[in-house]
């Protein structure tokens, strides 16, 4: 699959300049990886592009000739192009240096000189190390990641390298959910090591938001997370890393294999969080969102669907639901939801049926629509107050249980309890 035009244009600009532009990051590993495995790479999403050979000053107005830059570090060398609908993330090379405690204490320099190997090990892991000449299409690997790509491992390009930023001990949990690789030894004792009580909550909820969503098997990330001792530190509020290890690992994956069923994110993700919390006290549970910052997700009440379904799922497992249990869980939360944990968290079958009947119901995702309502009340001469406030709760409570159905029987219930 090939470059946008404006990669090709930035690229041969910069070997006109004397210089080499080479694609770097997750997509020249995830298009390697589709080579090995006979397939067809993904298509490009984010866009990193590094360039040797030319100083940030001529580096600047290389690119104002292609479109319309951002300054994201201007000292140590990092824009953003935007040409038309696609954004590039266009750096110079990196050479890091730890200057303080924790993620951020990191001083950055851009270095156009300092070569391909050398700019290599700054990075992370040997699979995302390789660099590709969108020109001439070679890939450049220095370090092995091609290699460990086809062994399906992980590995670290450099200790020291490594360690001088601790969320990449995070970022290896999220890569071996989403790629399915093993660990190698040295890895785990340097994620082992990694400092991580300075790093943001944001920054953690990012990386474990892309294992549980962007996993085939999430569990694979959990015990490389509880091997390496990461989830435990970084999330010390869930109680049963150990103790419910094996029941979260098969819930978090009969979740991800739900995912289609229940929907696109924020509701996809609500379910995995409920799977991967669903062993917690429900105060346990809200105590790691609190620390995660999970709120609410644009309009979605991310924090309250998750914990609903942590405290009712147990109510779906079993041969006694109920047309109105299930009309009072939508009530509060969201039967997908709910029913998305009872069934990972069970896998019964039966959860399966109790899906279907919520559709049919019309509470799969919201609850159902009221009879009635105060204006109603005000036609009849009933003014706000306690008794319109009683007298609706009646309606609403007999409504969830089936008694009545529309909207001339909740009517006549009105006129029948305004009479008495």
């Amino acid at each position: 699959m090939p470059f946008p035009p404006v990669v090709h244009q930035l690229a041969a600009a910069c070997r006109d300049a004397g210089g080499r532009a080479y694609v770097v990051g997750g997509i020249v590993r995830d298009r390697v990886l589709a080579e090995l495995q006979g397939r067809e790479p993904p298509p490009p999403k984010d866009l990193d592009i590094e360039v040797h050979g030319i100083e940030a000053d001529d580096l600047q107005a290389l690119l104002r000739r292609l479109g319309r830059v951002s300054e994201v570090g201007r000292s140590f060398g990092v824009y953003k192009l935007s040409a038309g609908p696609l954004g590039l993330d266009v750096s110079l090379p990196r050479r890091d240096s730890k200057a303080g405690p924790g993620h951020r204490g990191i001083d950055v320099q851009g270095d156009p000189h300092m070569g391909v190997v050398e700019a290599a090990r700054r990075r992370d892991l040997t699979i995302n190390a390789m660099l590709l000449d969108p020109l001439t299409g070679e890939v450049l690997d220095p370090h092995g990641g091609r290699a460990d790509l086809a062994a399906g491992k992980l590995r670290a390009v450099d200790d020291d390298c490594f360690l001088e930023d601790p969320l990449r001990a995070v970022r290896v949990v999220q890569f071996a959910g989403r790629l399915g690789f093993s660990v190698d030894a040295g890895l785990v004792a340097l994620c082992r090591k990694a400092d991580l009580h300075e790093l943001p909550a944001e920054r953690i909820w990012m990386e474990l938001e892309k294992l549980l969503l962007r996993s085939e098997r999430p569990s694979v990330g959990l015990r490389v997370g509880r091997e390496t001792a990461v989830l435990p530190r970084v999330l010390p509020q869930v109680r049963g890393w150990e103790r419910d290890a094996a029941e979260v690992d098969a819930a978090v994956d009969r979740a991800a294999a739900w995912q289609p069923q229940v929907g696109r994110a924020p509701r996809s993700l609500a379910l995995m969080l409920g799977a991967l919390l669903h062993r917690e006290a429900v105060e346990d549970a809200e105590a790691a969102l609190l620390h995660l910052r999970v709120h609410r997700s644009g309009r979605y009440p991310l924090r309250d669907r998750v914990l609903h379904a942590v405290a009712h799922w147990r109510e779906l497992v079993g041969a006694d639901v109920d047309d109105t249990l299930l009309r009072r869980l939508a009530e509060d939360g969201e039967v997908a939801v709910v029913g998305g944990v009872a069934l990972a968290a069970s896998g019964a079958v039966s959860v399966e049926h109790v899906l279907r009947r919520a559709g049919m119901l019309g509470v799969l995702h919201e609850p159902l629509p009221a009879l009635v309502q105060g204006r109603d009340l005000m036609d009849l001469g009933t003014p706000p107050g306690p008794t319109m406030g009683r007298i609706l709760a009646d309606v609403r409570h007999a409504q969830l249980a089936g008694r009545v159905g529309n909207r001339e029987e909740a009517l006549a219930l009105v006129r029948s309890l305004l009479d008495g």
